[in-house]
């Protein structure tokens, strides 16, 4: 309990000292409840309000009693020492949960970039395998064609060997025709130029329809080809296009970011503005007050 005050003007305060110090002293509020925040705060202000109309009653009667004016400060200095006593611990209190909450604000910001960055890594992940497989099968593709073309080659090797054995012996059998003829020269003359005639015509006949084959086969596996590479081109467009519109879309989501943070801090600014220039106005004060709470607060 405090000692009884020799100025008359602060017994009513000093007197409240140990009704205060029986509600406040060494009291720990739950400032992470809502309702225990508002307790802190409530005591806070109604401490505060004990000093500063202790403070308003020293400087009024200071200047009516200066003999007096030793006296005032010290018992002045000695209740503020009390008050603040009380007060300091709940202010800490207050300062040290708006603090925390800020640093968890804080962490959840940088949580929530880390989780885009990983989203963002992830989906580049992912583009690289589409892509990394559909190398792979336009290797495949290729060699697939490639085999195709081998085969074609191989193809008309056999065939050209194949005619050129006909051709051979076709020329064994006019010269076996022509050993005979020399028996009866004029009947085996006619006969072995009307049978190398026939026989030059049929391995003709022969020769082309190979080759037209041939062809045939070389324009299927050309078409082909080209199919392929239509299809290759179409798909590598269709994913261009999808991951320019990704793109777009993270740039627009993160204008529409920047534009919203820069909104917040020019309203901000426009209200610390206001109450630095017209908060000591009369019929502005009440708002001006209301605004700078705010900006505490926020």
């Amino acid at each position: 309990m405090s000692e009884q005050t020799a100025i008359v003007e602060y017994q009513k305060t000093d007197a409240a000292l140990a009704e205060l110090a029986r509600n406040y002293h060494g009291v720990l509020f739950d400032v992470s409840d809502p309702e225990g925040m508002a307790a802190a705060k409530k005591g806070r202000a109604e401490l505060r309000g004990y000093r500063v109309e202790l403070e308003k009653t020293r400087v009024a009667i200071k200047e009516p009693a200066l003999r007096r004016a030793q006296l005032i400060d010290s018992e002045a200095r000695r209740i503020t020492q009390a008050l603040s006593a009380l007060e300091d611990p709940i202010d800490q209190q207050i300062k040290s949960e708006e603090k925390r909450k800020e640093d968890e604000r804080m962490a959840a910001q940088r949580a929530e970039a880390e989780r885009i960055a990983a989203k963002e890594r992830a989906r580049r992940e992912a583009e690289e395998a589409v892509l990394a497989a559909e190398r792979a099968e336009i290797a495949r593709r290729v060699e697939e064609l490639n085999r195709a073309e081998a085969a074609r080659v191989e193809t008309e090797r056999a065939t050209r060997e194949k005619i050129e054995a006909d051709e051979r012996a076709a020329r064994l059998r006019i010269e076996e025709q022509e050993r005979a003829a020399r028996l009866a020269r004029e009947e085996a003359d006619r006969v072995a130029l009307q049978g190398r005639l026939h026989e030059e015509a049929v391995a003709r006949a022969l020769r082309e329809a190979e080759e037209a084959k041939l062809k045939e086969e070389r324009e299927k596996i050309e078409a082909a080809r080209r199919e392929v590479e239509a299809q290759q081109a179409k798909e590598r467009l269709a994913e261009e296009a999808r991951q320019r519109e990704a793109r777009e879309a993270i740039e627009a989501k993160a204008r529409e970011a920047r534009r919203l943070q820069d909104e917040r801090l020019d309203a901000r600014q426009i209200l610390q503005t206001f109450v630095k220039r017209y908060g000591k106005l009369d019929e502005f004060s009440t708002i001006a007050a209301q605004i700078a709470k705010f900006l505490e607060a926020a």
